[in-house]
């Protein structure tokens, strides 16, 4: 039988894959020992991978006591396997056998004894070609006897408990484990269950001595209110003072056995009994005041009372705090605290009466008082139970704030832009009163859709704000706030211009001191508005934008011109914005903008190699180098018209945006997008470089399978200077670019091509990308190649370590040096003892003369 091509080729892959592919079988088990209780259950999962054959694999598991004896327990595939010694506990139940996915089986051992401890062995039947690996994996299990003891305390402190609201109760239990061969710790946790809820942990010593509060308990641990204290050796009680409703319900005492194994501490054991069952009846509060409103003068005093009243049984303390706000439903950041009178001794009175007295002066506003009940605890310290507030007394005092007058009129009126505007708001009624005036200009009185804007304010202590659109120009001069008498306020406008056009009106406030010293407003009056405004033509801006080169497929330049034409706009200068909103599910919007001083700006996730250039006066041109598919979309041009101001600043004469151009992509197939990119665009000499080829795809959903691609990388120098290549059969071509360094092309993913540079040098640096031509698998099973793409540039900067730069030069210099100077001291040594060694003089011959007797004369 002649198989199809296809089907050949894809078991001769599978033939080659087995062939390079080293299999080594692991069979693994818990590491041991595993210690567990008698009567409690024990599960141990048997886990084997790097194996061949089928993909489920069968277990076997034997059981050696320490004198050696070796018993079969379960098989997954042999019915027969199981010792009579275990067939009982199987039959039954007690012993399972569990297959938890292909390659993982459980044993679960219930109701362990004695006998049970022993070594657990969890073994594999060999289904691989060769032999290789280990075949099974052993575990010790050892039975420790059942010392744990939980038992309720009998006395008052069991049975149910009945108690109110803010009461307290305390529950007891003793739990006790004895003495064992093992290290065990002991744990206990009392659990609360309420009449509708599942059981939930209060508070818990742990098997580390630590004390862990429950879920919703932990700031009433804090602050002392649930306590889990230890009575003797094996008492544990637990105190709740402030008793909440939700805290009724059955409460459990749960003691656990805690081990120390190879991965931790784990629980081995749990008990658990029911304590007590604790029932709170709600606590009844009332807080009432005589009268919803209250009249007087100011500077009188000020008298007012509330009364509480509550049903606790037991001796309680009332605390009453007052607030002042000017609203009748404040936020608690709105209210302000006020000093009342003393607050009366805990009681078991039901009723008590709390007063507030204001000796002098008292303001308007909602007066409330709040209650709040607290009660002992077992401790000795105090914990608040109930809080109720009264409706607010509404306290309307007779008002003594004199009465003002405000009017506005216009000193210097400007006939054209760029002259000053003066504006005087004069205030009566208010002799020796504090003032503060506000400036608003509204554009039109037609626009009355528009809220007024606030010019700026003069405070009635002096100091100066204005609003956000005229903090510029109060900084720089053109807006002048100033007060000429102590009713008389000034603003001026140093150079008017068309948007300042509008009515003006002034805001006179006059300010009462309060009981703290601080001052408020009592009074607003506004003035009637006056109009600003003179003859002058209307500016007026278009803006029109065109394509002047489209772009087919991506990797082209797409360009746009924007042309701008004005009238009435005095010796104006333009700044340019392009914005693009993408068509697809891509980023936001990207944004690139020419300033009136020629500098380019962008913003966000901008263009990628963008360029916006001005051609001549009103002529501005965009352009796009290797557009991707991601920045298709439309675009527009934004230009905003500047002319000079006054004090030599530049204002906003008119923005005008312009028709909408689209960028599109002929080809409506699979597109591809090529990115290159660096984690290190600086290194030192010497180092590693790494570049990133990724490749996107966009249009229909394919196969990675179906795609292939052939990366080139190349370096910029004079020209583009081939570095390697990985074709998509994985082949690699590599060029020697110098002596020294080597580069290494890899496929990371299926998308994802990396170059490595080793030992870079300085001829290394500068610009770095790669072309990518993309192989596309056809229906028919044949290979079709698509239009080259090429990336993007990526910088690459080589620096020069110091160190190692001087290193080398500095040692053999050193080196030379100490090797001319002995040689040196060597040639001067053998000279003085050899050439220069001066030769003994002979000693002058001495004559020996006698003198002559005279006899011979």
């Amino acid at each position: 039988m002649r198989l199809p091509g296809r089907l050949f080729l894809f078991y001769f892959f599978l033939l080659l894959l087995r062939a390079g592919t080293v299999w080594s079988r692991t069979v693994r088990v818990p590491a041991g020992p595993v210690v567990r209780v008698e009567g409690t259950e024990v599960s141990i999962p048997c886990n084997v991978s790097d194996y061949e054959g089928p993909l489920e694999q069968n277990f076997e598991w034997t059981f050696s006591t320490s004198a050696g004896s070796y018993v079969r327990v379960l098989s997954t595939f042999d019915p027969t396997f199981t010792d009579p010694t275990f067939a009982g506990r199987v039959g039954a139940g007690g012993i399972q056998l569990e297959r938890v996915s292909h390659n993982v089986a459980l044993l679960r051992i219930r109701e362990l004894s004695k006998s049970d401890e022993g070594e657990y062995t969890c073994s594999t039947p060999s289904t691989d070609a060769t032999i290789s690996g280990n075949y099974e994996d052993g575990v010790r299990l050892r039975v420790i006897p059942d010392t744990l003891t939980v038992r309720s305390t009998k006395g008052r402190l069991g049975g149910t408990r009945t108690l109110t609201e803010g009461g307290s109760f305390q529950l007891q239990c003793q739990a006790l484990s004895g003495d064992s061969s093992d290290h065990t710790h002991l744990s206990l946790t009392w659990q609360h269950q309420g009449p509708e809820g599942s059981a939930a942990d209060v508070l818990t010593l742990s098997h580390l001595g630590r004390f862990q509060p429950g879920p919703g308990y932990e700031e009433r641990y804090s602050s002392g209110r649930v306590r889990l204290d230890t009575m003797g050796g094996d008492g544990y009680r637990l105190a709740v003072d402030g008793a909440l409703s939700a805290d009724a319900g059955e409460y459990s005492c749960v003691a656990r056995t805690w081990v120390l194994g190879p991965e931790g501490w784990a629980p081995i054991q749990e008990k658990k009994i029911s304590v007590s069952r604790v029932e709170v009846q709600p606590m009844g509060m009332n807080v009432t005041v005589p009268a919803p409103v209250v009249r007087g003068n100011a500077g009188e005093p000020l008298r007012l009372s509330c009364r509480v009243w509550h049903n606790s049984a037991a001796p309680v303390c009332t605390r009453v705090r007052w607030f002042l706000s000017a609203q009748q439903a404040p936020s608690p950041e709105e209210r302000q605290e006020l000093l009342g009178g003393r607050d009366p001794d805990p009681t078991h009175e039901g009723a008590s009466t709390h007063l507030l007295e204001v000796p002098r002066g008292w303001d308007a506003g909602h007066y409330s008082c709040q209650a709040t009940v607290w009660a002992p605890g077992s401790n000795g310290t105090w914990h608040p139970i109930m809080e109720r507030s009264t409706e607010p007394i509404n306290v309307l005092p007779n008002s003594a704030v004199p009465e003002l007058e405000v009017s506005l009129n216009a000193t210097l009126t400007p006939q054209f832009s760029e002259e000053p505007t003066e504006l005087v708001c004069h205030m009566s009624g208010s002799d020796g009163a504090r003032l503060s005036v506000s400036w608003y200009h509204s554009p039109s009185p037609e626009s009355r859709a528009s809220p007024p804007v606030l010019v700026g304010s003069l405070g009635q202590d002096w100091s100066v704000s204005v609003g956000e659109r005229y903090t510029e120009r109060l900084e720089s001069g053109g807006l002048i706030l100033s007060r000429r008498g102590p009713q008389a306020f000034v603003l001026r406008i140093q150079w008017t211009s068309n948007g300042d056009r509008g009515q003006y009106r002034c805001v006179g406030t006059v300010w009462e001191q309060q009981r703290n010293e601080s001052w408020a407003p009592s009074r607003e009056v506004a003035s009637p508005p006056i109009s600003i405004s003179w003859e002058q033509e209307e500016y007026s801006l278009a803006v029109r934008a065109s394509v002047t080169r489209a772009v087919a497929v991506s990797g082209g330049t797409f360009e746009m011109q924007c042309h701008v034409t004005t009238r009435n706009i005095p010796s104006p200068r333009y700044s340019v914005q392009v914005a693009m909103e993408p068509s697809g599910p891509h980023s936001g919007p990207q944004v690139l903008l020419l300033s009136r001083d020629g500098l380019t700006h962008r913003k966000g996730e901008s263009f990628g190699k963008a360029a916006l250039e001005k051609v001549k006066e009103g002529e501005y041109r965009f352009r796009l180098y290797q557009a991707q598919a991601q920045e298709a979309g439309t675009y527009r041009c934004s230009i905003t018209a500047w002319t000079p101001g006054g004090g030599g600043a530049w204002r906003e004469a008119k923005n005008q945006t312009s028709n909408p151009v689209a960028l599109q992509f002929q080809n409506s197939g699979l597109m591809f997008n090529v990115t290159a990119h660096s984690d290190s665009p600086s290194i030192y000499h010497g180092e590693r470089a790494e570049f990133w080829c990724i490749i996107t795809l966009s249009g229909p959903a394919v196969d990675t399978d179906s795609l292939a691609f052939d990366v080139s990388w190349f370096a910029q120098r004079a020209g583009p200077v081939l570095l390697g290549g990985l074709g998509r059969s994985a082949q690699v071509e590599q060029k020697r670019r110098n002596g020294s360094s080597e580069v290494a092309i890899e496929r990371v993913s299926a998308m994802e091509f990396r170059l490595r540079i080793f030992g870079t040098e300085e001829d290394d640096g500068g610009g770095h990308f790669c072309t990518v031509t993309p192989w596309v698998l056809s229906g028919t099973g044949a290979w079709s190649s698509q239009s080259a793409l090429t990336s993007n540039v990526v910088s690459l900067s080589v620096r020069m370590d110091l160190l190692t730069a001087f290193k080398y030069p500095l040692l053999i210099g050193g080196a030379l040096a100490v090797l001319v100077g002995l040689l040196s001291c060597l040639i001067g040594y053998c000279s003085s003892r050899v050439c220069c060694r001066a030769r003994a003089a002979p000693e002058p011959r001495r004559e020996h003369r006698r003198l002559m007797s005279m006899e011979l004369d």
